[in-house]
C-alpha cells in the first residue's frame, strides 16, 4: 500500500492488539479531516481519514442533512456506534476517522452497513 503523506500512522508495538477507538469530538479535528483527509464514498456511507500523530485512533460519526427526522438520524448513529466501537472493526493506531451516513432510505440493515464500512475502510487502508 502506498502511504499518503497525510495518513502517517503511529506504529503499533508488535504483539499489541489494536485498541478500541476513542470518540472524535473536537470541531477543529473534523475540519482538518474535511480539508486534508482522504475520502472513500459508497452508496450509504462516506469515510474520511487523516493521521493524528497520537497513539490512539479517534472516530467521529455524522449523518447527512437529507435525513430530516431526528429519530431516524439517532437510529443511524446508534447503528454506526455499534459497528465502530466494538471489536468487529479494528482501526490502525494514529488516525482520526469520520464516518458519514447518507442512506437513501432511513431504515438500513446493519449487515449491509457493516459490509460497506469494511469495504470503504479497506480502500483507505485504515484497518489493522
Amino acid at each position: 500500500m502506498a502511504a499518503h503523506s497525510d495518513l502517517t500512522l503511529c506504529r503499533t508495538p508488535r504483539g499489541m492488539p489494536p485498541s478500541n477507538p476513542k470518540p472524535l469530538k473536537r470541531t477543529a479535528a473534523f475540519h482538518a479531516i474535511y480539508r486534508r483527509g482522504r475520502w472513500a464514498h459508497g452508496a450509504m456511507l462516506s469515510v474520511g481519514a487523516l493521521g493524528n500523530q497520537l497513539p490512539a485512533t479517534r472516530v467521529g460519526l455524522r449523518t447527512g442533512r437529507g435525513i430530516k427526522r431526528a429519530v431516524e438520524r439517532n437510529r443511524l448513529k446508534r447503528q454506526l456506534r455499534a459497528l465502530v466501537f466494538t471489536p468487529s472493526v479494528s482501526f490502525r493506531h494514529g488516525l482520526d476517522v469520520i464516518i458519514v451516513a447518507r442512506p437513501k432510505q432511513p431504515s438500513v440493515k446493519q449487515s449491509l452497513m457493516a459490509k460497506e464500512l469494511k469495504g470503504l475502510c479497506q480502500r483507505l487502508g485504515v484497518l489493522a
